[in-house]
């Protein structure tokens, strides 16, 4: 498990902020969205006030030697050659990293986690990891699981605080059962997971107890499931989900959370 704190500070006291996670691009596979990816980077890159992290699986990574490897699905069988379509195609979003970096500014990559088409090929180890796709671009590794916490401030001050949970995750299943599981033995205010490629948003009451006035009061969490730019079913090609009896599409894209610190308020979008 990793944990990071993150410092935002804003140009107005009542500016939005906006996390928009890009998780699960499986570049690579024959499903791939590379346009809507484009469109993505462009998007946060341009908007001063929009974040990201790198939910894992950026790669698709099945190669020859994998036995899961079916040339129908798979348009490139290098995984380093995965790994710099990524890098070129991510790049405009890593220089304003490294321009932030160097200005002492808002981080605009978060993090960069660990997804299961990573940490299950025996090529793509965290050492890889680190040393070809966050220590050259300015990203903090986050593993598999990371806290990530949010502190947004104005002249200084601070006017919010949120703890964000994410897991890429494993196994089957859908996203509202994951999203609950993440919730046993954790208190956060935001559980987000990849893996299933069903992007989602979710928002619950709990309730705790305030020292100052005495009284148990309601509190806002924020559940949620980071989407994919990977198709589920391509015409004329023949994979894993064809083999499934039921299968769910995917909804490509993002999900969204926007913060506004001045109010101490969330809302998702999808």
């Amino acid at each position: 498990m990793f944990s990071k704190k993150i410092k935002i500070e804003l140009d107005k006291k009542d500016d939005i902020i906006h996390l928009e996670p890009i998780s699960d691009i499986h570049i690579g596979h024959v499903g791939f969205d590379e346009d809507l990816y484009k469109k993505r980077i462009q998007a946060i890159c341009k908007d001063k006030n929009r974040y990201t992290f790198f939910g894992g699986d950026a790669l698709d990574a099945i190669t020859t030697y994998d036995k899961r490897f079916n040339p129908d699905m798979s348009l490139e069988h290098d995984i380093d050659n995965q790994r710099q379509k990524w890098q070129d195609m991510t790049q405009p979003l890593i220089d304003i990293q490294h321009k932030q970096d160097n200005d002492k500014g808002n981080e605009k990559v978060w993090g960069f986690f660990h997804g299961n088409h990573d940490y299950k090929i025996p090529q793509i180890t965290r050492s890889y990891l680190e040393n070809t796709m966050c220590n050259p671009n300015g990203f903090t590794f986050m593993g598999s699981r990371g806290v990530m916490g949010l502190e947004v401030t104005y002249k200084k001050k601070i006017l919010s605080q949120w703890s964000i949970l994410f897991i890429h995750g494993s196994g089957g299943g859908k996203p509202e059962r994951m999203m609950e599981q993440m919730k046993h033995n954790a208190y956060y205010d935001i559980f987000l997971c990849g893996h299933l490629h069903q992007k989602r948003y979710q928002p619950e009451v709990v309730y705790d107890f305030d020292w100052g006035t005495g009284k148990t009061w309601e509190r806002d969490i924020h559940l949620g499931n980071t989407g994919t730019f990977c198709k589920t079913l391509i015409e004329d090609t023949d994979g894993y989900m064809d083999r499934k009896n039921e299968i769910i599409g995917s909804q490509l894209g993002t999900l969204t959370l926007s913060f506004n610190a001045e109010e101490g308020t969330i809302n998702g979008h999808i």
